[in-house]
């Protein structure tokens, strides 16, 4: 059990901004020191006051409620002044989808400029597509991405919560499997990894919400938590709305549904239905999650994730479509204006949708207070 003080809650609530992914690209792990960040001096500084600016959210179909997914602001792929940190992380763990031989895995950790072990942190854990890796998303120590660029200013700007990012890989030893499925096939065992070591070991390292590192821990802190991924990453993540709901209550699938999931499930043809049923049968209800699907209009996922769309708004016992903070909403679609199926894809969902997310854990904070 780690000790934490408990933050006060900032007045917040915010809007949307962009998110974006790129392809996939696998990377080795660098030899770098695996070091964790603490703040020093002058560095714990909350930025913004996370205001409510549900205006700037406009629809791009408002007949269909599918949100304006905004470009990503040219400076926000430049450093920021107040830069977050990242590190490797090791873990230990099984190979859950073949014969359960144990493995050693690493995956990245982003920490928010200020970084404090004495308070606690929203955290968001981030899935690759087919042939990337635990660098996809972020980069590396040594080679940081744009997209962690965006996040330093998403939170330097107050439009985001400080907080912890994991990028992992649902690869077997850190390295590319070739599949002849896309890694569909794969990818229905990660969450045995992604619950059993990964948060474990991240939430005990780091410092979040979590109390106790035990499903009744993880469960009472999963309303800072959040799970995303792109391409077959967000696929990974549709999974995890349909089996680990007690750990997440956001969620973040960028390009990719549950039509190119496999494991004969049946219900796969219809991906709202089996949201639905899968939600009820862990025992959640429609005001337990809120998802931000995005997409771009040329990317090529873009059919199916308007068609898983479409299969979650008819139901409508479970799903309530529309912007982020409207009454009963949770489930938004940002479409991005000439976004494809790449990393700028990617930081221009993460650029719209993170703030949003990031609004409705400070607003439900505050009402719990």
């Amino acid at each position: 059990m780690k000790n934490r003080k408990k933050i006060l809650a900032v007045c917040l609530l915010f809007t949307m901004t962009f998110i974006s992914v790129s392809g996939c690209s696998c990377s080795n792990k660098e030899n770098t020191d695996n070091v964790t960040s603490n703040s020093t001096a002058g560095e714990s500084e909350v930025f913004g006051n996370y205001s409510p600016v549900l205006g700037e959210i406009t629809y791009l179909d408002s007949d269909e409620k599918i949100i304006d997914n905004k470009k990503v602001f040219d400076n926000y792929e430049q450093p920021a002044t107040h830069q977050g940190k990242l590190q490797y992380e090791d873990y230990n763990t099984y190979d859950y989808d073949e014969d359960n031989h144990p493995m050693e895995k690493y995956l990245v950790v982003y920490t928010p400029y200020g970084y404090d072990n004495n308070k606690e942190y929203d955290i968001m854990y981030l899935t690759h597509g087919h042939t990337g890796g635990a660098t996809t998303w972020l980069g590396s120590p040594t080679d940081p991405y744009e997209m962690k660029n965006v996040l330093d200013h998403l939170m330097e700007d107050g439009k985001v919560r400080p907080m912890i990012v994991v990028s992992m890989t649902y690869y077997d030893d850190n390295k590319d499997e070739e599949t002849s499925d896309y890694d569909s096939q794969i990818l229905n065992a990660f969450g045995k990894e992604l619950r059993n070591d990964i948060i474990p070991m991240v939430e005990s390292k780091y410092s979040t919400y979590a109390k106790s590192l035990d499903l009744e821990g993880f469960k009472a802190s999963r309303d800072h938590r959040i799970m995303g991924g792109f391409s077959m990453g967000g696929v990974t993540t549709c999974l995890q709305i349909c089996e680990s709901m007690d750990y997440f209550r956001y969620y973040m699938p960028v390009s990719g549904t549950l039509y190119w999931s496999t494991a004969g499930r049946s219900s796969s043809s219809n991906p709202g239905k089996r949201m639905e049923e899968a939600i009820k049968a862990q025992g959640y209800t429609k005001d337990d999650f809120y998802i931000y699907m995005s997409t771009g209009t040329v990317d090529f996922a873009k059919s199916t994730m308007d068609r898983q769309f479409d299969s979650i708004k008819v139901c409508t016992d479970m799903f309530t479509v529309g912007k982020p903070g409207e009454a009963g909403v949770n489930c938004s679609y940002g479409v991005g204006t000439g976004e494809g199926h790449n990393s700028h894809g990617r930081e221009t969902a993460t650029f719209n949708a993170l703030p949003a997310i990031s609004s409705l854990i400070g607003k439900s904070e505050v009402n719990n207070i």
